[in-house]
């Protein structure tokens, strides 16, 4: 709930500082509709998206040069970690683009106007409103200098808004700028009923490429029940680049990857599965049911790799749980009991070293870890009494050298191996002694 208010702040933040009526809409418009979405959730189970699926949203956006949209996804993810570098970077980077374009165009704009270049020069004004919505020079020149050719009259009805008014000629919301500059009103402020509104006809170069949402949301719905799942996402997909809100497309994307799941999950490819559920929204009814069944599949065959003996093969499907579910303690305790019995068969063949380090691995807090690491200790040491006694006989047959040999191995199993270290140190001054006496 923290986290949500926090980006509901911030949208309220931008909504009271941009300097663009329609962008200031743009803002409220999400926030509202991330409140609503968010408060039909059950009280205490309130999600957020992390950051890095605003991320992945501003970069399409971006990749469409909607750079204000990506902006603002730039904007809620750099919310939600707020001490991501990288973010605040890529934020700051968006800027200085749009700036940079908003600056190209306008300038490029100015300059045709005074070659009387008058059609190229609108182009380019609009398109700089189309970075900067409120732009005021481009504006300018739009309003006072350059008339547009058509005009759409438009009586206003009760409780009409500019934002509505905007998205029923323009398709945009956030055009509700232009409308107001336009007719002379006030930043901020809506139109009283009745009023005479001059629409300004725009290019194409400002409005976005025509889309039939009702004939879309209908084709996609028919696609869905022939079950032609990957078209379903390419127009429900479609849909949503140019109304990001649209439940129906929301709901029919979700539909689609929920069944593609289903088909995955037949087919008990149960890691591809599992990606597709998490395509989905967690609040769709019976993903999260899905993707715990796809996790305990996945689970058995982890265990039954790991009775097979077969390690890394286990480790790697358990090790995708994890990806999958970070708190997955099944499969995190069958990676500490694949670690144990791979060092259990290390210390079997006296590989002390190895065995160390793949317990090195797994969770030092785990019983099993423990236990295996303490044996392991166990075992280096008899072993090291082991050498020590074999360099005792060869001392005995006056072996020295040998017998240092066996003692430097205790040694290295034991360092704390005492009588070991002195062992040496008096079978090196025998050495020493009856070189001298040679």
């Amino acid at each position: 709930m923290k986290r949500l208010f926090t980006i509901y702040f911030v949208l309220i933040v931008l909504f009271f500082l941009t300097g663009c009526a329609g962008v200031r809409e743009f803002f409220g418009d999400i926030a509202n509709k991330f409140l609503e979405k968010n408060s039909e959730k059950t009280p205490g189970v309130t999600k957020v998206l992390p950051a890095s699926d605003y991320l992945e949203k501003a970069s399409e956006h971006e990749k469409n040069d909607e750079l204000q949209t990506a902006l603002f996804y730039l904007q809620i993810a750099g919310t939600l970690d707020p001490d991501s570098t990288k973010i605040h970077e890529k934020i700051a980077s968006l800027k200085s683009a749009i700036d940079h374009k908003t600056g190209q165009h306008f300038t490029t704009g100015v300059t045709f106007y005074k070659t009387r270049r008058f059609e190229d020069a609108r182009k380019q004004f609009l398109t700089t409103l189309r970075y900067s919505p409120g732009h005021k020079e481009a504006l300018d020149y739009l309003k006072n200098r350059l008339h547009p050719k058509e005009y759409r009259t438009y009586k206003v009805k009760d409780k009409d808004t500019l934002k509505d008014i905007s998205e029923k000629f323009y398709k945009d919301p956030s055009k509700d700028v232009l409308i107001a500059y336009f007719n002379n009103l006030k930043t901020g402020s809506e139109p009283v009923s009745g009023t005479i509104l001059e629409l300004p006809t725009l290019g194409s170069e400002f409005n976005r490429p025509p889309i039939d949402i009702s004939a879309e949301l209908t084709k996609a719905e028919n696609l869905l029940k022939e079950k032609r799942y990957p078209e379903v996402l390419r127009v429900s997909e479609k849909i949503l680049e140019y109304d990001r809100l649209n439940q129906k497309a929301s709901d029919l994307k979700n539909a689609a990857y929920y069944q593609i799941g289903l088909e995955l999950s037949g087919q008990e490819n149960y890691p591809e599965a599992i990606k597709s559920f998490k395509k989905v929204t967690p609040e769709y009814q019976g993903v999260e049911e899905a993707i715990q069944q796809a996790i305990n599949k996945e689970l058995l065959k982890a265990e039954h790799l790991l009775k097979q003996k077969q390690y890394e093969q286990a480790l790697a499907v358990a090790g995708e749980i994890l990806d999958y579910d970070k708190s997955n303690t099944a499969a995190q305790n069958l990676i500490n009991t694949a670690f144990c019995q791979q060092a259990r068969n290390l210390i079997i063949r006296k590989n002390y070293t190895e065995a160390l380090h793949f317990l090195s691995k797994a969770d030092p807090e785990c019983d099993c870890v423990k236990k295996t690491i303490s044996d392991v200790y166990t075992a280096k040491k008899k072993q090291a009494e082991v050498h020590y006694l074999n360099g005792v006989k060869h001392f005995l047959n006056e072996e020295l050298q040998s017998a240092i040999t066996e003692w430097e191995k205790a040694l290295a199993l034991n360092p704390e191996h005492k009588k070991a270290k002195k062992n040496i140190n008096n079978a090196r001054s025998l050495l020493e002694k009856l070189k001298k006496v040679k």
